[in-house]
Formats: structure tokens, C-alpha cells, sequence
């Protein structure tokens, strides 16, 4: 008998580390969202959002990074990032997990925040902050869902080489931290796709509520911001 692909559904799959979770995870049906089928920064969308999809897995990637002084933020650019980065993702979440434990499903989540969780940095106001906000979902929705058998567990990235680095970095400032890190280098997109592979493997049970550092060694070299 074939053995029935697993259900995993990936926001955020249009970008470079979206592309290597999803290329690394090609043996499971996947249903992307993304930018081009819907805009997180649209509530009204989001609201209207429908799918018979019932996940295995459900990873979280999406995020906008446009760093900026915090006096210089107006209102529109608050709200579209928090959408995008934190609230058009609970209210899909919910909707999800209703019709998870609904069927009775056990169900593994991944949430992709960011070192920006644990450090600030100047123009990072709002990026930091619903960073921070992902991670406090990880750890309170994994003691809730625990006893239904859902595990839920955050990976924070440190400066990854993506299109988005290269965008609010310059290759002195890459360069700088590159030095800054043990492993001097830094980490690549495939390394955070090998740890979600990791904790989606059927034998991994146990692990629920953590943030799983990937940056390098920066973090404990005593430097991350620039």
C-alpha cells in the first residue's frame, strides 16, 4: 500500500528560505501562500480566506523587513507589517486548527521568527516587534495544543543569505558580521529547511515551546547588531 503523502501548508513560500523548505519537503503535498495568491497585508482577504486543505504540518515564513526610525513610521506601514508578519497568521491559524482537531488530527507547527526576537536594532522597530509577538504565540499555543497532540516550536534565524539581507545590508556591512560569527559565514537558507525537515520527521515527539537558534555562533560571540 503507497504510503499517503503528508499535508503541509507553507506561508510565505515565494521567498528564498519558503523555496528551500519547500524544496526540501517535495515528497508531501503542499499548499502554498504566498503573495501571489494572497496578500497578508489585507485583513478583508484574509477574512475571506477558505480551504478544505487539513494539514500535517503548517510552516510560517512570511515577513516584511523595511527597516525605517520609528518616529518616521505612519500608520499604514504599522499596520500593513503586524498583518503580514503576525496577525493575518493568527486568524488563518485558528481557522486551521478548528478543522485539525475537528478530524482529530495531530499536527506539527513551525514558526520562522528571527534572532530580532531576542535583540533590538535601530530602524527595526516593528520587524523586532512581531518577532517578538510570533515567539510568545509558540510557547502559549504549545502548552494549549500539547494535549491534542500538536506540537508547535519557533526557529530563529540569524543573518541569512537572502535576497532581503542582500537588500537592507551592504556587503561592508555582511562582510562585518561574516567576521563577527564562529563559523564565519552566514547561514544559508538550506539550514534552516534541514532543521524544519528535522522536526517534522515522525520520530521527533518530544520537542514543543522552543525557539531553535540557527545564526552561526553570533549570538553567543557577544555581537548580532551591526
Amino acid at each position: 500500500m503507497a504510503k499517503l503523502k503528508k499535508k503541509t501548508i507553507i506561508f510565505g513560500s515565494s521567498g528564498d528560505i519558503g523555496k528551500k523548505i519547500k524544496q526540501i519537503l517535495n515528497k508531501d503535498k503542499i499548499l502554498e501562500i504566498n503573495s501571489k495568491n494572497l496578500d497578508l497585508g489585507n485583513l478583508e482577504l484574509v477574512e475571506n480566506f477558505r480551504t478544505n486543505f487539513i494539514p500535517d504540518n503548517i510552516i510560517f515564513v512570511s515577513a516584511k523587513n523595511n527597516p525605517k526610525d520609528f518616529l518616521s513610521l505612519n500608520d499604514k506601514e504599522i499596520q500593513e507589517i503586524f498583518n503580514i508578519n503576525f496577525i493575518s497568521f493568527i486568524k488563518i491559524l485558528r481557522k486551521l486548527l478548528k478543522k485539525i482537531i475537528k478530524a482529530k488530527k495531530k499536527c506539527k507547527i513551525i514558526i520562522i521568527t528571527s534572532l530580532y526576537s531576542k535583540f533590538g536594532r535601530s530602524q527595526r522597530a516593528l520587524y523586532s516587534i512581531s518577532k517578538h509577538a510570533l515567539l510568545g504565540l509558540t510557547r502559549n499555543i504549545a502548552v494549549e495544543l500539547g494535549p491534542k497532540g500538536i506540537t508547535v516550536n519557533a526557529i530563529s534565524p540569524g543573518y541569512v543569505n537572502t535576497k532581503m539581507t542582500r537588500k537592507n545590508l551592504t556587503l561592508k556591512q555582511i562582510s562585518f558580521l561574516k567576521s563577527k560569527t564562529p563559523l564565519k559565514r552566514i547561514i544559508s537558507p538550506r539550514d534552516i529547511a534541514l532543521t524544519v525537515k528535522t522536526l517534522l520527521d515522525n520520530e521527533t515527539k518530544s520537542i514543543t515551546g522552543q525557539e531553535i537558534i540557527i545564526d552561526g555562533g553570533i549570538s553567543i560571540n557577544g555581537s548580532f547588531g551591526l
